[in-house]
């Protein structure tokens, strides 16, 4: 009988370590969900809803009523045609940059997008241009 007070004293120590470990265990998952779900809130709230120039309303994206290739003289013929073709919202974004001398920075924060959004766009926008240009003009 001695033998089995003490294999029950043994088995109540093990389980009690265990029932120990398994609350540390607990204990920590729950702080660690609880951290991951506050930084997700965090990052939630600080993300900007924004809308891809394509799909803003025209009205919103033209800052006068005349056409931009209108409004600025081009040495060029070509790349004034060139330019008149570009997409409206890559227009914007050139006229803006170049010809209003506005930082990517202040594109972005005036039409409510990201500056690499704006790099992209203007990037894709000299590509454009500059193939127009070697075939003459025609996009």
């Amino acid at each position: 009988m001695v033998c089995s007070g003490r294999k029950e004293r043994t088995m109540r120590g093990k389980n009690q370590e265990r029932d120990e470990l398994r609350a540390r265990f607990t204990k920590w998952m729950e702080v660690t969900v609880y951290r991951a779900r506050q930084n997700y809130i965090k990052a939630q709230s600080r993300r900007m809803d924004t809308i891809s120039l394509e799909e803003a309303p025209m009205e919103q994206l033209c800052f006068q009523d005349m056409p931009v290739a209108e409004r600025f003289c081009f040495e060029e013929e070509n790349l004034s045609k060139a330019f008149a073709q570009l997409p409206a919202a890559k227009k914007k974004i050139m006229a803006m940059l170049f010809f209003l001398d506005m930082s990517p920075e202040e594109v972005a924060k005036e039409l409510g997008c990201t500056v690499q959004y704006v790099y992209k766009q203007k990037s894709l926008a000299i590509k454009r241009l500059r193939d127009a240009l070697e075939s003459g003009g025609e996009l």
